[in-house]
């Protein structure tokens, strides 16, 4: 079966739900399965992996962006064997006012902290929590760009 005629299926299990998250995705398994993955999902072909990676970014790339929560808008998302980059916007309405009575330092922490309250979102799959893996993150607001990174060990699954 070729590449292209997996896309369509493999691109809908990058982004699933966190509530189907408790146990290793179909991604994950077509990827033991190929023998890219071993059966405690550490890598062993990352060229093959980032191959697949790519084309499932790309056919994701097509439905963005979309809405992840009330506060941020996903513009761009790329993933590959080892780290993901997100980008995206800060949407809140009252934003730049936040800005001005938090500061920006503290902005920056809080994203981060609240992104690592939910790294079962973002580290989803076996391999991005068993592997070393990395999140960087880019949000821009109407005013400033927040960019920080985030590692699968600083996260609890």
């Amino acid at each position: 079966m070729g590449l292209k005629t997996l896309l369509p299926g493999l691109s809908a299990l990058v982004l699933i739900p966190a509530a189907v998250m408790a146990t290793p995705t179909e991604l994950d398994q077509y990827l033991v399965n190929k023998q890219i993955l071993d059966s405690r999902y550490m890598i062993q072909n990352a060229a093959a992996l980032n191959e697949i990676l790519d084309a499932i970014s790309d056919e994701d790339s097509r439905t963005l962006p979309f809405q992840i929560d009330q506060n941020m808008l996903m513009e761009k998302y790329q993933i590959s064997a080892n780290q993901m980059q997100v980008e995206g916007i800060i949407t809140t309405s009252d934003f730049t006012q936040f800005e001005k009575s938090i500061g920006i330092k503290d902005i920056q922490n809080m994203l981060k902290k609240n992104t690592l309250q939910n790294c079962h979102l973002l580290f989803e799959h076996e391999f991005q929590r068993k592997n070393p893996y990395s999140a960087n993150m880019t949000l821009s607001s109407e005013k400033h760009v927040y960019r920080y990174s985030i590692k699968n060990s600083e996260c609890n699954f």
